[in-house]
């Protein structure tokens, strides 16, 4: 399978700490994984400085996706290549209904108003695509 992903000898410090020390992670087409460990092992810190959270040049070591090195200037830079990160937290706002936790903070709008109809459909879709790859065999 093709490599869509590397993260290569990342390192990432703080003042006074090491949070991460010559990580790597590949990950190929199709693959699902998933970062477990202790409180404190670097899991967030490494999907940060994947998503831009943390800079390009604020940590050392290569990020290469789709074939090219990137260099994420902040999370609107990863976000347009497609790469998104889904935080921890089961509900980022639990008042909020699926589509509108789905979109938030990337809603279609139309000279500031939101189109909710496009924000179900697509919603609508997503789920649609998730539960057809998640279907138990039979």
């Amino acid at each position: 399978m093709e490599t869509i992903l590397e993260m290569r000898d990342i390192r990432k410090t703080f003042p006074g700490v090491v949070a991460l020390n010559k990580v790597n992670l590949r990950v190929r087409a199709g693959e699902i994984h998933a970062l477990v460990g202790e409180n404190g092992a670097g899991k967030s810190t490494l999907m940060k400085v994947l998503s831009g959270v943390y800079p390009d040049g604020s940590y050392s070591g290569a990020i290469v996706y789709q074939g090219q090195e990137r260099h994420f200037k902040g999370i609107h830079d990863s976000e347009q290549l497609g790469v998104i990160i889904i935080h921890q937290e089961l509900a980022l706002v639990p008042l909020l209904s699926i589509a509108e936790n789905i979109f938030l903070g990337n809603e279609t709008a139309t000279r500031g108003v939101i189109d909710w109809m496009v924000a179900h459909s697509k919603t609508q879709a997503l789920l649609k695509k998730w539960a057809s790859r998640n279907r138990p065999p039979h």
